[in-house]
Order: C-alpha cells, then structure tokens, then sequence
C-alpha cells in the first residue's frame, strides 16, 4: 500500500505530480476552489440508479498518449473523444492522463465536462483533498480513488472528502488487502483493477476472486480500461455493474453491437 512498493516509473509519476500540487496550492488557496467547485452544476450520479438486471454500464475511457505513441499518429483531442462515446451511447466518460506525466488534465476536465451531458469521471492518481475538490470544480461527477497509491487512512479522508463535495467516490483495489481495507470504509463503488504487471493481460482469476468478496449493496466496477472484444467477453461474467472501456473496442459498429450484447444493454447508437 505505500509507494515504496511501486514500480519506478510510478514512483516518478506520483514525485512529479505532489510538486505540482504543493505549487498550486501556493498558488490558489483550497477555499478558492472551493468557491469555484461551488458554482458547478450538481454531480450527475453515477451508478447510484444502476439495478441488478445483469445490465453492465459502458463508460468510455477517454486515455492521454503521447503523440509518438498514437497508433496512426492522431491528435490527442478529449473534446473529440468524448463526442464519439457520446454518438456511441456510453453512459459515462472516464478521462485520465496522468499516466505520462501531462500537465493539462484538470484544463480536459474542464472541457470534457463541458461538452457532454454525461457524468465525468476523474481518473488521475489523487493524493490529496486539494485534488478532489478541484475536480469538483472542473466539474467531475466522480473521482476514482487508488489504493495502491495512498496510505489508508488518506484512503479513507479522501472518500470523506469526494462525498462532501456531493461526488462518488470509486475506491479502486488490485489485491485483497486493498479489498479489505476497503470494505471497511463501505464505499458506494469499487473498482477492480486486475492486469498483470508484466505481461498486460487479465488477470480474470483474481478479479473473479474479489468480485465474490463484495457485498451486494455495493456497486462493482472495471476500472482498468479494457483493450478488445476479447477481454469485454472476459468480464462479462463477473457480475459487474459497470466497465471502462477504451475507444478501439467499440470502433466500429459491429464492435459496439457485441459489446452491447455482451454487457446486456439495449443502446442501438452508434459511432459515424
């Protein structure tokens, strides 16, 4: 649970990220964004209306990559992105880009939730109440919280703190100390993150092994954002109420109808 145990280039990522935290909390005092979180329209809930019907929520990941990375050299465009997941019908938008060290994600945010009428889910690494008031203010729904990368009583300050702020808290775990902590601060939504370290492929076993852990009263989701039609079908089984997913798996209509098939959903939208 404490990053001493994290791989090197998370370690970095998270150095990275706390100096840029302690220069804008010099620079703007918490109670101003405050005051600015307070001007945002209402959080749109997020899973609180879902029932068990064995319908699975889709929510687009909306993903930060370098531009040497891109598959086909594209543009990196959020605002574009979440447009094509909304023409998808996706109930919700997941946005992360920490994962490279970008400095604008709260300046996405802040469009994304713009341009959408969809709840806006915050999934950067979050190490502090200043963050989780921020991403009020950029006009997040939901902010997913990482248990492997805070202590536990953060954990648990930082679920408080979201659910002051009128948000869902997800309490993202990847192991059973993670679950067991988590279950003892009874959060609305968990997220299970299950992908081996070396490989990059699912571990379906373990998360299979802690979704059967979680009570019923709590909502259960896949925050690893799934990679193909392959790996939709792997988690369709495990009793889930919502996944993300990444673009290159609803890409074509084809793809969106077998992964609404897959997850028992009635959308019939489609991307053009």
């Amino acid at each position: 649970m404490t990053t001493k145990e994290l791989v090197p280039q998370l370690d970095v990522i998270l150095a990275a990220k706390r100096r840029s935290l302690v220069e804008r909390k010099t620079k703007t005092p918490i109670e101003a964004v405050r005051a600015l979180a307070s001007m945002q329209k209402r959080p749109q809930p997020v899973l609180s209306t879902v029932t068990d019907t064995g319908m699975i929520m889709l929510i687009g990941q909306i993903k930060y990559k370098l531009p040497q990375t891109s598959p086909l050299g594209d543009t990196y465009d959020p605002v574009a992105g979440a447009l094509r997941y909304v023409q998808a019908g996706v109930d919700a938008i997941a946005l992360f880009t920490d994962e490279d060290m970008y400095q604008r994600g709260l300046d996405d945010l802040v469009l994304v939730s713009r341009a959408v009428n969809l709840p806006v889910i915050s999934q950067d690494y979050i190490l502090d109440e200043y963050q989780v008031v921020e991403a009020r203010a950029a006009g997040a729904s939901a902010v997913i919280l990482h248990s492997a990368v805070v202590e536990p009583a953060t954990l648990r300050a930082l679920v408080s703190a979201t659910h002051r702020n009128r948000m869902t808290a997800i309490v993202q775990i990847t192991n059973q100390d993670e679950l067991n902590y988590a279950l003892s601060i009874s959060p609305a939504v968990i997220g299970i993150r299950s992908r081996d370290a070396a490989t990059q492929q699912l571990d379906i076993d373990n998360a299979r092994r802690l979704r059967g852990q979680i009570p019923s009263h709590i909502r259960v989701m896949f925050t690893d954002g799934l990679r193909s039609i392959d790996e939709a079908a792997a988690v369709a089984g495990l009793g889930l109420h919502a996944a993300i997913v990444r673009e290159t798996v609803i890409e074509t209509d084809s793809d969106l109808r077998r992964v609404n098939a897959l997850f028992n959903r009635r959308h019939t939208e489609h991307l053009s």
